[in-house]
C-alpha cells in the first residue's frame, strides 16, 4: 500500500505542476500578443487529469464505493 501511495502522490504532483507550468506559459505568451490556445488547453487537461486521479484514489480508499 505504501508504494501505491507514493506513486499516486508523485503522479499527482507531476500532473499538477505540468498543468500550472503550461497555463503560466500560455498566459505569458498571450500577454506578448500571441495565441496560446493549445498550451492553455493542455494545461487545463493536466489539471483535469490530476483531479481525476484524486477522485480515483478516493474511490479506492472508501470501501462503500465498491
Amino acid at each position: 500500500m505504501t508504494v501505491v501511495s507514493v506513486v499516486a502522490s508523485v503522479t499527482f504532483t507531476i500532473l499538477l505542476s505540468c498543468g500550472v507550468r503550461f497555463i503560466s506559459s500560455a498566459k505569458v505568451t498571450a500577454n506578448q500578443g500571441l495565441r496560446a490556445r493549445g498550451t492553455l488547453s493542455l494545461g487545463y487537461a493536466f489539471i483535469g487529469l490530476a483531479g481525476l486521479l484524486v477522485l480515483y484514489c478516493l474511490y479506492l480508499i472508501v470501501p462503500q464505493f465498491h
